[in-house]
């Protein structure tokens, strides 16, 4: 975590940086923007991600916050969740093209598990997804993981502590016959 007391040092970094992408300016205000949206990392992070950055060539500009934190994340193991989506949405082709529709698999990654046990029921998308669909159900996996994900931890998870949920959700379409009086 960034300290207050990292200041100097963070522009430190960031000035050395820009020494690198001629044209660059940076702002009082733009560094202290940089210097909170990167204060779940240490400085030394930071300082490593930059000498990442620098002996990248894939920018010709200074690079952004979110590159910075793609690098520290990739660094420390992390996969983005759109790269880790895409793996997941790679096992489960490869499971149905190895196994096909009779063998339902039991993924690792709970967000796949719970995405082919609810929106795709593995063994009902398997029996009738054809090879042109599997671009367009591929995009549309990256989509719904990536949407899961960003609510795992601030979903809707709180009602499942509501009391009475169950016994209400127990009894939709168990309504009682009305009494007819004559």
């Amino acid at each position: 975590m960034i300290l207050e007391n990292d200041g100097e040092k963070f522009s430190e970094i960031m000035f050395g940086l820009a020494e690198n992408y001629p044209g660059t300016n940076l702002s009082k205000n733009g560094l202290l923007m940089r210097f909170e949206a990167m204060k779940e990392f240490s400085i030394d992070q930071v300082g490593q991600a930059a000498t990442t950055l620098l002996k990248t060539h894939r920018f010709n500009t200074m690079p952004t916050v979110g590159d910075f934190i793609s690098t520290i994340d990739a660094g420390s193991g992390n996969i983005p969740v759109e790269d880790r989506a895409e793996i997941e949405a790679g096992k489960v082709l490869d499971h149905l093209r190895r196994y096909g529709k009779e063998s339902i698999p039991k993924f690792d990654d709970p967000i796949t598990q719970y995405l082919m046990s609810t929106r795709w029921r593995y063994s009902s998308w398997a029996a009738y997804v054809v090879e042109s669909d599997l671009k367009w159900w591929t995009r549309d996996f990256v989509r719904a993981y990536r949407a899961h994900a960003a609510g795992v931890g601030v979903g809707l998870d709180f009602l499942h502590n509501l009391p009475g949920l169950k016994r209400l959700a127990g009894q939709i379409g168990n309504f009682e016959k009305e009494a007819t009086h004559a």
